[in-house]
């Protein structure tokens, strides 16, 4: 209906207060003493869990409101990064035919079971999370993701490779017709949607595909950047066999031999145990979450984040240094809000827990903007020395094929200017341990 209060009188005269309703999400108490329907001349789709019991609503408007698609909020019964659309509809069909397919929207999910593919759920928007797959893990280890090839639907696909290997699920993308929905190819066709399916490819090789298509593997520039995106992923498998044809798969595209890129993934791993070392004792890494987990980054937004009147020194970083997503995310809308409110307004909600958990983090109160600064000049000196080493990588890849004198030019050029700021940077921090000498 398209009414201010229809639902919150019918439901106060069914006995509920308007404090039950404003919980359950079904109201939004504007001010103290006035609220109204939240779901106003919506659309509404039922969400329930695999005990089809109602648990929150998504909803479509039907006419012009922003935002055009809407769910319940966080309430005590509602946990969207814990909900599947269609679960209990689709759970049976998924343990008969040991298959589950990921679509993006509601009306995905519909077209799907109409058309008698009873298999498929929705994730609640592209964002893909473990706790969904630790469902569908239950029920079968066999997942097609069938999501839109934008750069969200990407980015759901990269964090899958990270639940593929936590949570011992195979992931597979179907790859759609460009700007086309599930729901457009299923009533289109049926044969087409099975198609589809049957000719989904392993994640990692969407990856792949996803990544080199935008590269000219012919120049020293791109064949770091494959390096840079894919060698990550790689060191995320867990299978010895998969891992190392992966690893082989990536050393032919950039013509380098594969001892060079393990080399590569060796020293990534002793830095990794040198962020490690200096991380409190106890502290506990999940890499469930994310390819790439650097406590020093973690530890560097979490002193900004707590200390907004250290913001002006935040413009000595720059995204590129976050290796981490989540973290370079976060970063990238803290530079761009004026509040931790205004922050999480503008964060996906996968990441919000990630995010509160840098906000609550115990810090030392003494020296807080000296140690912001030292851990900003030793983020762009880890980022520096990434690059060295994939500069490394990719000259003597050149060299090896008998590159042209001007890439490598350009490489030796682009080494010296690297070495030039580390040795700024060598230089800033004896300056700051003599003076913290003196001072002591």
């Amino acid at each position: 209906l398209n009414s201010w209060d229809s639902l919150k009188q019918h439901l106060l005269e069914r006995g509920y207060t308007d404090s039950e309703l404003v919980e359950v999400g079904l109201v939004i108490e504007a001010e103290p003493a006035a609220s109204h329907d939240r779901f106003r001349n919506r659309l509404m789709f039922p969400i329930r869990d695999s005990k089809s019991r109602t648990t929150g609503f998504g909803a479509r408007a039907l006419d012009d409101s922003m935002p055009k698609y809407t769910n319940s909020p966080e309430t005590p019964l509602f946990d969207k990064s814990g909900c599947l659309y269609g679960i209990d509809l689709a759970r049976e069909a998924i343990r008969q035919q040991d298959r589950a397919v990921i679509a993006e929207g509601y009306i995905d999910v519909i077209a799907a079971h109409e058309n008698g593919f009873g298999n498929v759920i929705a994730s609640m928007g592209t964002s893909i999370t473990d706790k969904q797959i630790s469902i569908l893990r239950k029920l079968t280890k066999n997942i097609i993701l069938s999501l839109d090839a934008d750069a969200a639907g990407e980015e759901a696909a990269l964090r899958c490779i990270g639940y593929e290997n936590s949570l011992g699920a195979e992931v597979k993308v179907a790859i759609l017709p460009q700007g086309k929905d599930p729901d457009e190819v299923i009533r289109k066709s049926r044969e087409a949607w099975r198609s589809l399916l049957d000719e989904a490819i392993p994640i990692i090789d969407y990856t792949f595909n996803r990544v080199t298509s935008e590269l000219d593997l012919n120049t020293a520039r791109d064949k770091s950047l494959a390096v840079d995106r894919l060698l990550p992923i790689i060191t995320q498998v867990k299978d010895l066999v998969r891992q190392a044809h992966y690893l082989q798969k990536l050393a032919r595209l950039v013509n380098i031999s594969e001892h060079r890129l393990e080399m590569v993934i060796e020293r990534n791993k002793m830095s990794q145990a040198r962020l490690r070392a200096t991380e409190k004792p106890g502290a506990i890494i999940d890499t469930g979450k994310s390819l790439l987990v650097n406590p020093r980054e973690e530890y560097c937004l979490a002193l900004l984040l707590q200390h907004p009147e250290l913001k002006h020194l935040s413009g000595n970083l720059l995204p590129e240094y976050f290796e981490n997503s989540e973290n370079r995310e976060i970063f990238n809308t803290y530079q761009q809000t004026e509040s931790t409110s205004s922050i999480k307004d503008n964060l996906d909600n996968t990441i919000l827990e990630h995010l509160d958990n840098l906000i609550k983090r115990s810090l030392l109160p003494n020296n807080i903007e000296k140690r912001l600064s030292d851990c900003i000049l030793r983020l762009r000196e880890e980022f520096l020395r990434r690059l060295e080493r994939k500069r490394e990588v990719v000259f003597a890849s050149e060299a090896a094929s008998s590159g042209s004198g001007a890439e490598l030019n350009k490489l030796e050029e682009q080494g010296t200017e690297g070495s030039a700021q580390l040795r700024d940077i060598f230089i800033q921090r004896s300056r700051g341990g003599q003076k913290q000498r003196r001072n002591g």
